[in-house]
Parts: structure tokens; sequence; C-alpha cells
């Protein structure tokens, strides 16, 4: 199933438009950068409850990170798709690392988890951006679907942590003040 996706993705899918705006996208985040830049902003406001959303973002991206690059990945070892059997040139550098699960996926859904569980206004606009890294993964054929629909599990997941650790932490502080 994994490959009648992708193989839809380079015979359906695959357009001018997306093989310029799919590379942008995917590179947007190649190790973490934007969530972890989005966390450090968040985190230099005043406002006490955007600073908890920047914390336990980056508290969730280095949750995800951890369980899934560092741990998962090695454990599984699935190889990437190679684009043969697809006759896919790649439009980006193939990742050396293992594919289970997205690192990338993982990463923006556990930014999108933070803010969905802490009703953040712009939770929204950080969904769409979610999806659209997860599909840019796929689109360029660095990830089977599995790979990505993992991402967004163990992404969701770490969300879950990172607010809740986040709380934990920040109650804490409070109590030695």
């Amino acid at each position: 199933m994994d490959k009648s996706i992708l193989y839809f993705f380079s015979t359906t899918l695959s357009n001018p438009f997306f093989d310029k705006l799919m590379p942008l996208i995917t590179n947007l985040n190649n190790h973490g950068e934007l969530w972890i830049g989005m966390s450090i902003v968040l985190m230099l406001n005043k406002n006490t409850k955007v600073r908890k959303l920047g914390m336990s973002m980056l508290i969730a991206v280095a949750f995800g990170y951890l369980v899934g690059e560092a741990t998962l990945k090695n454990i599984i070892g699935r190889q990437r798709p190679t684009g043969e059997e697809f006759v896919y040139d790649f439009l980006v550098k193939i990742p050396t690392s293992f594919s289970f699960p997205s690192g990338h996926t993982t990463s923006s859904f556990a930014a999108f988890g933070v803010c969905w569980l802490s009703k953040a206004k712009y939770r929204y606009w950080v969904l769409v951006l979610a999806i659209l890294m997860a599909f840019s993964r796929m689109y360029l054929h660095v990830h089977y679907p599995s790979d990505v629909l993992g991402g967004i599990l163990l992404g969701i997941i770490s969300g879950k942590v990172g607010v809740y650790l986040g709380n934990a932490f920040l109650v804490r502080v409070r109590r030695e003040i």
C-alpha cells in the first residue's frame, strides 16, 4: 500500500508547481529549526501563557526527537524509498538516516499538538503547516506514507508530553517562588 501511494504521487500528483514548493516546505524544518525557533520566540514573550506554550513546544519537539530519531529509527531500521520502483528523480538530497518515523512530521505534529492542547489562537495555521510538511515528505519520496503516519502519532503524543511536562515545570517553579 505504501508503494502504491508513492506511485500515485509520482505519476498523478507530480507537477512543476509542487516540484518547486515541496522542497521549500520540507527544507524549512530539516533539523527541527522551524519549531525550535518558534519555541524560542514564544519563550521570549512577556506573557506567561505564551512562554509556557513555547516551553511546552520545545519539550515536545525534544521528546519527539529522542523517541523517534534517536531511538525508534535505529531500532526499526526501515530503509527509505529508493525511487527506482517509481521512476522518480529526487528533488532533494536523500537523507542517510532510517525512514520510520518521519522526523519532519513528528516535530511538526508535536508543535501542533501543543498548540491544539493549549488552545493557541494560531493552532489551525500550525496544523496547515504540519500537514504540508507531512505531505512534502511523501511527495518528495523520502518517506513512505506509514512513516508519516507514525510521525503524526508520535508527534501528537509528544505534544501531550510537552504540555504535561511544561505544566509540571511551571507548577514547580511557582512553588519555589
